[in-house]
């Protein structure tokens, strides 16, 4: 007999299975990362299929599937955050945190201050601006996972890291002048602060502030630059961004 347990979890993807199935990958706050099976989700008259959307927030009755996948039995919908998947820009930012979240992370392994921090970044994604909550969602990730950046002194010779100089993705963080390698992109004061404020905003009450463009971009190209490094390999997300950023 299959063993029920209740969970709050996060939709991050979902993908239609067989003829009326559906299966999802969820952020569970007691177990981190799970793919599910629902069955039957998308018959009409299936409790399931209103709850079942990408980025959704729920609370789920579940069955161990033992050797196989998991099943959800019933779904409660606590936030759709619809707001997401009916905007093309917010929808581009909020892949591209979930592609981020399942390269950081294994299934099964139960992270609760980043199941409360993904809420915290969807929420925001629905309500600001979503370029600015992916930036500051995907470094406190990247903090939570290890992956913390070394900008205060330069990550090659410990010095005092004096600006302008550059950032090393190899290496993690901020190189000085003299021991920065070639190709390497510049990190200048203004990066420094737009980075600070990012790593140690509140992602709950992020109050209000305004950055320019020129900074913002450069912001992107840090992070960017670091996940690619980071997870060894491109995001399919990125180019979905660049292609509406491109529109």
């Amino acid at each position: 007999m299959a063993v029920e347990y209740q969970t709050e979890a996060i939709l991050l993807a979902a993908r239609d299975w067989g003829a009326a199935d559906r299966m999802v990958t969820l952020f569970s706050r007691e177990y981190g990362i799970v793919t599910a099976m629902a069955y039957g989700a998308r018959q009409p008259r299936s409790r399931l299929s209103g709850g079942l959307q990408p980025f959704s927030h729920l609370n789920l009755s579940m069955a161990a599937g033992g050797k196989g996948l998991d099943t959800i039995r019933q779904c409660e919908l606590q936030s759709s955050y619809r707001q997401i998947r009916e905007d093309l820009t917010r929808l581009a930012y909020a892949n591209f945190i979930v592609e981020l979240t399942t390269g950081l992370w294994p299934e099964r392994q139960a992270e609760p201050a980043v199941f409360d921090t993904l809420l915290s970044v969807f929420h925001l994604l629905a309500a600001r601006n979503p370029r600015i909550a992916a930036l500051a969602g995907s470094w406190h990730l990247l903090v939570f996972a290890g992956f913390q950046p070394e900008y205060a002194r330069c990550v090659r010779c410990g010095h005092d890291l004096a600006l302008p100089a550059c950032f090393s993705y190899p290496d993690g963080g901020g190189v000085c002048k003299t021991c920065s390698p070639a190709g390497v992109p510049t990190f200048a004061q203004s990066d420094k602060d737009f980075l600070d404020k990012l790593l140690t905003m509140d992602l709950s009450q992020p109050g209000q502030f305004a950055v320019n463009a020129k900074i913002l971009a450069s912001a992107e190209q840090l992070l960017y630059g670091f996940v690619k490094y980071q997870l060894e390999r491109p995001l399919k997300s990125l180019d979905f961004i660049r292609r509406i950023n491109n529109l």
